[in-house]
């Protein structure tokens, strides 16, 4: 571990970048930092994308375009949307006066939005991204890694356009299958937890992968925390 740390020490400052403790961000300010990062690196593979899932954060269920990652006690639902992100659909969400929080996200051309609502003693996050939606319900406790967590997964989200390219020209993109779209579907704008009930199934048996610690590159500063989640950035 000491050795780690002085090897992490030793490129922040060969790099000259200012460390920056996520302490010192709120939730929304997290969000928006890391978003803006050019994140390069991941650790899970899906059919036609990528991503980096961070410590701490495994795949147990994985279907189509849908995975269910979890992390301690919390299961993050994800669903890459390979058909919107093909066909470069908009996304059109209004601001939710009655959420707990509710914002639109437009960074370099890259759309989406979060609403948070306070569920009985738990707050359901819902956070679309770059083509990709995640939805989980979690104690206020833990909003702030789970943002942190789900904010690193979709925008790491990096899509394999060639073999998309051939999905489409074999005609995948029109089973029935992929009817679910974030942007233009409208029937299907309902709880996404519902389409994912069905394969919801956490097997305790399976192995988990614990994913290494990555550093992520930025270019003029270096977003760290001090608890063992800990994700570091340097430029």
């Amino acid at each position: 571990m000491k050795k780690i740390l002085l090897i992490l020490s030793v490129l922040i400052l060969l790099s000259g970048c200012v460390v920056t403790r996520v302490d010192n961000y709120n939730y929304e300010q997290l969000m928006d930092k890391i978003i803006s990062l050019d994140i390069k690196t991941y650790n899970i593979v899906g059919k036609g994308y990528k991503y980096y899932a961070p410590y701490g954060v495994v795949r147990i269920d994985s279907k189509e375009y849908n995975d269910i990652l979890k992390k301690k006690d919390n299961k993050y639902y994800l669903y890459v949307d390979v058909v919107s992100y093909y066909y470069k659909t908009k996304s059109d969400y209004k601001i939710d006066n009655n959420a707990y929080f509710s914002k639109r996200i437009d960074n370099n051309g890259k759309e989406g939005s979060i609403t948070i609502k306070k569920k009985d003693d738990k707050l359901y996050v819902q956070m679309e991204y770059n083509y990709a939606k995640i939805e989980t319900y979690v104690k206020e406790s833990d909003l702030k890694d789970t943002i942190m967590d789900i904010s690193y997964i979709l925008s790491s989200i990096n899509f394999n356009d060639s073999l998309l390219k051939k999905m489409y020209e074999s005609g995948n993109f029109d089973s029935k299958e992929e009817v679910y779209r974030l942007f233009d579907n409208k029937e299907k704008k309902g709880n996404f937890l519902q389409h994912v009930k069905e394969f919801d199934k956490y097997d305790a048996s399976k192995q988990e992968t614990k994913e290494e610690e990555i550093i992520v590159e930025e270019k003029e500063e270096t977003t760290t925390s001090s608890d063992k989640d800990n994700q570091t950035s340097g430029a």
